[in-house]
């Protein structure tokens, strides 16, 4: 496993598995309701680099951390569904975000990256 530095970059983790291939990670984290993802700024084109999967990590009011994996696709329909989008593409003007209600279902689904 490799982590990245600064502020630009899309991915924040590397993991290497078992058969040798390398698996990336985009992570958020939130003390709010609301995930910053800039989604449709970086990834409106669907052929762009992209992470494989993204951990959004909600820090609750008692400090407990809560975490949300989804794959790269998983992430552009909530993201599409939030903007009440029906075709992947690029968003002009504001962030894209997503609420901590949109990715409930992902709650702790590890298995994905393992």
């Amino acid at each position: 496993m490799s982590l990245t530095m600064g502020n630009a970059k899309a991915i924040d983790i590397f993991v290497k598995g078992s058969n040798g291939t390398y698996k990336t990670i985009e992570v958020k984290t939130s003390r709010s309701k609301r995930f910053v993802t800039g989604f449709f700024q970086k990834y409106g084109d669907k052929s762009k680099l992209h992470p494989d999967y993204w951990v959004l990590v909600h820090i609750d009011k008692n400090n407990i951390s809560h975490y949300y994996i989804l794959t790269h696709d998983e992430m552009g329909q909530v993201q599409m569904a939030r903007n009440g989008m029906t075709e992947w593409g690029p968003v002009e003007g504001g962030v894209d975000n997503v609420l901590l209600a949109n990715v409930a279902a992902f709650e702790d689904q590890w298995h994905k990256i393992a």
